[in-house]
């Protein structure tokens, strides 16, 4: 009983902290508002996220993006036990950080810096899956300095390092209880580190068509310095529940394979995108804690994710020299096979839609602001736990860009800027 009690209360920590669940793709307001087809169109400089081939089609010699996404969840539970329980999520605020230099007509390098992976949510101290979950804190970065080239008019190439850094706060029941005290607290922490690398291609065919595919590797995350404290532990039990333990373990962020087309349409005022994602999370399929102390046992729990697709399709459009809209829609299937999922991650199927625009203030600066929503409902099991629910989940995201570019134009024509959607 012991070992099952260790097992619900450390098993998911991974989970909470690189699931897909809680895979934040608002890495650029223009693509945002496209629901996410950007790999074939890598026209700003978030192009270092979703194709680093397209740093060699950025006009200006400097371009700088900068933004902020606030995404509003809301997540309820229903139960056989309890009609509504609501998890208390504040507003996340993911950022975006990108710059292009370009160095001549042909190389061009980059830095990019984004939160990929994000979270922060509680439930009631006493509710029902408090032995799973109470509270929970993520917070991740992720670092690319980033190089591309343009072979020539058809094709570019681009690649760059990922470096990732997260840490993670998690405070949950354990299903002890003493004479004072109805159940134990278990609070773990912990920080790690990975190196990856993102590859693009960006192929102009003609007629203002273009090609992209995007590898972003996988991930081993080494967590070498995780502390759980216990309180609140009966004496007789304590020899498993150490007032404090440290703990180690690893997970395999899985890599992410991409390929999205675009074309200008209309006299080059209409772009319409379209991008499938290949997301390869059978790499997640086990989860091991050794434990520092000599005297926990190690744990051992599956996760048997599965290989999932992504599809989004969305469009552009210029209105005049200072306005351009866009929209999307996409389709995301989850990873989780039921059985496995959790109420810390609340994941299913879902289909959402996005609107976006873009004003042009002058000739230096432009804003970016997009708006995404999903809204879907699943009842899923967590076998292990032995708990099942039902999902009410709704998420919200607005996303604030700028952009700032000056030096040279490599795309003037008769001393003017060219007019167009791209």
């Amino acid at each position: 009983m012991i070992n099952k009690n260790i097992l619900l209360l450390l098993t998911f920590i991974p989970a909470i902290t690189f699931a897909g669940g809680f895979q934040i793709n608002t890495m650029g307001a223009k693509a945002l508002g496209m629901g996410g087809a950007f790999t074939g169109v890598a026209n700003d400089a978030s192009t270092i996220y979703f194709n680093p081939a397209g740093m060699s089609d950025i006009r200006w010699q400097h371009e700088l993006y900068t933004g902020v996404s606030l995404i509003f969840p809301q997540v309820s539970v229903q139960t056989a036990a309890n009609s509504n329980v609501n998890q208390n999520s504040p507003i996340a605020t993911p950022i975006e950080f990108y710059y292009v230099y370009k160095f001549n007509e042909r190389l061009s390098f980059g830095f990019g810096v984004n939160n990929q992976f994000g979270a922060k949510s509680s439930y009631p101290n006493d509710w029902e899956g408090r032995y799973i979950v109470q509270e929970l804190s993520l917070k991740t970065y992720m670092f690319q300095p980033t190089a591309s080239y343009k072979i020539n008019d058809y094709l570019n190439v681009g690649a760059g390092f990922v470096y990732t850094t997260g840490t993670f706060d998690l405070q949950q029941s354990a299903p002890l209880q003493t004479n004072s005290t109805p159940y134990g607290e278990a609070h773990l922490t912990g920080s790690g580190n990975a190196m990856g690398y993102n590859f693009g291609v960006l192929s102009h065919v003609k007629d203002y068509f273009n090609i992209g595919i995007d590898y972003r590797s996988k991930f081993k995350i080494n967590l070498n310095n995780g502390n759980a404290d216990f309180t609140d532990i009966p004496a007789g039990v304590q020899n498993l529940y150490p007032p404090s333990s440290g703990f180690t373990s690893s997970v395999t962020l899985p890599a992410v394979f991409c390929v999205g087309v675009s074309k200008l349409l209309c006299n080059r005022k209409l772009m319409l995108a379209f991008d499938f994602w290949r997301t390869f999370w059978s790499s997640y399929d086990t989860l091991k804690f050794t434990f520092t102390d000599n005297v926990t046992p190690a744990v051992i729990s599956p996760r048997l994710y599965k290989d999932v697709n992504y599809y989004s399709l969305g469009g552009t459009y210029l209105l005049n020299d200072k306005f351009k809209a866009r929209a999307g829609i996409f389709y995301d299937f989850s990873p989780i096979p039921d059985g496995y999922v959790s109420p810390e991650l609340p994941d299913g199927n879902v289909f959402g839609w996005s609107l976006g625009c873009t004003y042009k203030l002058n000739s230096t600066f432009s804003f970016d602001l997009s708006f995404l929503n999903y809204d879907a409902t699943m009842t899923r099991s967590y076998t292990q736990g032995g708990f099942t629910g039902t999902y009410h989940k709704i998420i919200s995201v607005l996303d604030f860009g700028i952009n700032f570019h000056f030096g040279k134009n490599y795309h003037f024509e008769d001393d003017k800027e060219i007019k167009t959607i791209d």
